[in-house]
């Protein structure tokens, strides 16, 4: 496995839109820090790619130049409505606790048919009983896919390089 030092300096040689290496990958899928650090590259990279204002005179004007945003900004700080610049290292679940909850997930459906559940459903239900399980069982692992890509989004797109609209 990959130090984070060794998958982070592999990251930052690749070239924009290049295939990012299985090692690399396998790493950071694994270590939320890693993820957290090319989450707020991409996002660096996409707020520096963005137009910039040009002055009258023709000198490039950031956000931050212009003191009505700048008092936007305080304001919206002031009031509490901004985020805490540590927002991103929050609530991030590694990627081999996912694995352990698909993992149980799977592990439970597989088991209860063969549990005392299942064979008092089954004695009870007859037949009937398959349907409603599987529909649970299929709506369970759709919601788990479901919220593990959605809470990792940042990352397949990076991955697959999907690009966002401007």
């Amino acid at each position: 496995m990959m130090t984070c030092d060794e998958a982070f300096n592999r990251y930052l040689e690749l070239d924009k839109n290049e295939r990012v290496p299985l090692r690399v990958t396998l790493h950071l899928f694994a270590c939320p820090a890693c993820r957290t650090g090319v989450r707020r590259l991409s996002r660096a990279e996409r707020v520096l790619a963005s137009p910039h204002a040009v002055s009258a005179q023709g000198a490039f004007l950031s956000a931050s130049d212009d003191a009505a945003v700048l008092s936007a900004m305080e304001r919206i700080r002031a009031a509490g409505l901004a985020y805490p610049a540590t927002q991103d290292d929050e609530g991030r679940v590694s990627l081999s606790r996912w694995i352990g909850s698909g993992f149980a997930l799977a592990f439970g459906f597989a088991i209860i048919p063969f549990s005392a559940i299942g064979e008092w459903s089954r004695l009870a239900f007859g037949a009937s009983f398959s349907i409603p399980l599987y529909l649970l069982c299929g709506i369970a692992v759709t919601s788990w896919c479901g919220v593990f890509i959605g809470s990792n989004i940042d990352f397949f797109v990076k991955k697959f390089g999907i690009d966002q609209p401007a």
